[in-house]
């Protein structure tokens, strides 16, 4: 397996960025990643705020040999290895519940034994995931802050170990790029931030040639879900729920499209990752059992 370390970082997703690493399809690659902060937050402290140098770095960037735009890779997520401690940072102004974050604060908050250890009586359940995880997009530079058709900051919790994540490539290489680990985080991340933390994510790169979609699509053992991303979380939704319709309707041709609405609305979920980035993001999710499709 391969590594890139986390010295090759960026904060932005960019169709000009260099690769720091080529790879073949089908090859495995593990990518070191630096919290969202940067590690720059290594004490508990109340109200300090701090002017952090750079945050939400990713790791890459990653070229896939022969990816050419209207193709897809595919990202299976093999494991994530988290550090033994993470962060969350509170300040006013920022995240869903701004209105009521009088100082700031930042928590330290150990991770062992499989949960994160939240005071001295309560113990949550760790829920390794990707939170920023993306291609180059096809004309401008994009900030790790914002998600979009080319992925970024989905901050998706699904996208987690055992997960397939399918994104569109625009540009040749496609330069794939991870960051944003949280230990766990709720749907929504109306803090503004799970628990941030550094690790490790193994992949592996598969390349699908001439078959795409629209936005983002995710596998994991019971569902398929498209991640669709807009300035405002109805804008997100519609999308999310009509890209799903599309991509039902290319791939499982045995069904009318009222059958494939009315399976939507009995076994599907709309559902929401987050409510705090650039743009929201949105998830509509359906059981496979009920839809017999895959993504090729």
């Amino acid at each position: 397996m391969k590594t890139i370390s986390k010295e090759h970082i960026s904060y932005s997703f960019s169709p000009f960025a260099e690769p720091a690493l080529t790879v073949q399809p089908g090859e495995c690659v593990c990518f070191e990643t630096h919290d969202c902060y940067r590690n720059q937050l290594q004490v508990a402290s109340v109200g300090q705020t701090f002017q952090l140098e750079g945050i939400n770095p990713v790791t890459g960037f990653v070229a896939v040999q022969g990816a050419e735009p209207g193709d897809t890779l595919k990202i299976s997520v093999l494991a994530i290895e988290l550090d033994q401690a993470g962060s969350m940072y509170l300040r006013p102004g920022a995240g869903a519940l701004k209105r009521y974050v009088t100082q700031p604060e930042v928590k330290k908050l150990k991770v062992s034994e499989g949960a994160v250890h939240f005071g001295k009586q309560r113990r949550i359940p760790v829920q390794p995931m990707i939170g920023v995880i993306g291609v180059a997009p096809k004309e401008k530079e994009i900030s790790t802050l914002s998600p979009g058709p080319h992925g970024g900051n989905l901050d998706t919790r699904e996208i987690t170990a055992g997960s397939i994540l399918y994104l569109p490539v625009f540009v040749q290489g496609a330069k794939l790029a991870i960051g944003d680990l949280h230990a766990v985080m709720g749907d929504g991340e109306v803090a503004v931030c799970g628990v941030e933390i550094s690790g490790r994510v193994h992949v592996k790169i598969e390349l699908l040639k001439q078959v795409t979609h629209d936005w983002p699509v995710l596998e994991d053992e019971r569902n398929f879900y498209v991640l669709a991303s807009a300035p405002t979380l109805d804008e997100a939704a519609q999308e999310a729920t009509e890209s799903m319709f599309r991509f039902l309707r290319r791939r499982d041709t045995q069904l009318s499209d009222n059958d494939i609405i009315c399976l939507m609305g009995l076994t599907g979920d709309l559902r929401i990752s987050q409510v705090v980035n650039p743009l929201k993001t949105a998830k509509f999710a359906v059981p496979k059992e009920f839809f017999h499709v895959t993504f090729q």
